[in-house]
């Protein structure tokens, strides 16, 4: 199966990953509090996953290209796994920041790794492809926030931790279908003249700003919905779901557009006012106007996702795209830390509908940054290289 289709095989594991992780990922800070922890502290355990995930990330990268990536990628699932058993015995910050700190570095590890085996094994066609490829993701997602909110719904958060570790462990029989990438060696100094290109440079801090807003979902998004909304965890799950679904949707639409000669300008376009205006909309405190608006902020997360692996392709040398992909996934990362510091104690202090509506204006303010010269560079460089 692995060598017939390597993008059937990548996907579905891509998918099984994301329904593992959105099946406790946005109800955590829901349990993080029922134990006892702070608002400061829930911001601090997820400043410190992101922080897991930038020190992490081009070795990750840099370890993708170097070695056997499906080996990297066991690796990460077996780890993932423990450290969910051990979040579900422990109650103390310390000790269980400590397991997700373990559990950010597997997650790291594992989505670096399977986007970089990707990036090296499908290189053509890369609209079509990482489009499918986000949308059976979003899939995962979906799947994993309607089963999140039926297993919280029923069991509690114990229950849900240890099952999903377990289904991390069972995820390690894929390595028997992973296609092979054939092992790199190139000089540190090298991916640093890749990277700082002045259009990658440029391409990397959009990517950075317009990912602040991850900060304001995992540490205000579901206790948004929780409190503000009133929603339980059924409806939680549900919710988040229908987003998920819309970004696949997104994904699939505008990877194929892309593919067709669509601007890069115009779907960043799109893309950011969608995903700001959304961000922004959401908070009314009426859920099907709550809904609706979070819907058009996820066809705008899936734009901005297709463009930013359609840019990773187009911009670095296939060989060295691991270690070049994770220094892209560290910008990511550092937009993820930075927004988890400034709205994790904004949300809880002011309410925690004030992280998603800033962290939307944000995203909408980057919109004239599209149509900057150094972005028309960027354009340009997927021209030349489609």
């Amino acid at each position: 199966m692995g060598k017939r289709s390597p993008l059937l095989v990548l996907s579905t594991l891509s998918t099984c990953g994301a329904f593992a992780l959105a099946t406790t990922a946005f109800f955590m800070p829901v349990y993080l509090k029922k134990i006892g922890f702070s608002g400061s502290q829930i911001g601090t355990l997820y400043a410190a996953f992101s922080i897991t995930s930038i020190v992490t990330s081009f070795p990750s990268g840099l370890a993708s290209d170097r070695f056997l990536a499906r080996n990297l990628i066991c690796f990460a699932l077996v780890l993932m796994g423990i450290a969910m058993w051990i979040q579900s015995l422990v109650t103390t910050f310390f000790l269980f920041a400590a397991a997700y700190l373990a559990y950010g570095l597997g997650q790291n590890l594992f989505r670096v790794s399977l986007d970089a085996l990707l990036l090296k094994t499908l290189p053509q066609r890369v609209g079509i492809t990482y489009g499918i490829f986000n949308a059976m993701r979003m899939l995962g997602f979906t799947l994993g926030g309607i089963t999140g909110g039926l297993l919280l719904g029923r069991f509690d958060f114990v229950y849900t931790l240890r099952f999903v570790g377990t289904f991390y462990f069972l995820l390690t029989s894929y390595w028997f279908f992973l296609p092979k990438n054939v092992p790199v060696k190139f000089a540190l100094r090298t991916y640093w003249d890749d990277f700082r290109s002045p259009r990658v440079l440029f391409f990397a801090l959009w990517l950075y700003l317009f990912y602040l807003h991850w900060g304001a979902e995992f540490t205000s998004y579901g206790l948004f919905l929780r409190e503000n909304l009133g929603l339980s965890f059924k409806g939680m799950g549900f919710y988040m779901a229908a987003e998920f679904a819309m970004v696949g949707a997104a994904s699939l639409i505008n990877g194929f557009r892309l593919e067709r000669g669509a601007s890069l300008r115009s779907l960043a376009t799109l893309g950011l006012f969608c995903s700001g205006l959304g961000h922004m909309g959401m908070i009314i405190e009426k859920l099907p106007v709550s809904l609706a608006f979070r819907l058009l902020h996820g066809f705008g997360d899936g734009t901005i996702m297709v463009l930013s692996y359609v840019g990773i392709a187009k911009l670095f040398k296939i060989e060295r795209i691991g270690g070049n992909s994770g220094l892209i996934t560290l910008s990511i990362m550092l937009g993820s830390f930075t927004g988890s510091l400034i709205f994790g104690p904004l949300g809880a202090n002011y309410g925690y509908q004030w992280p998603l509506f800033i962290s939307g204006a944000i995203t909408l303010i980057l919109i004239p940054l599209v149509h900057l010269p150094r972005f028309k560079e960027v354009e340009s460089s997927f021209k030349k290289r489609g």
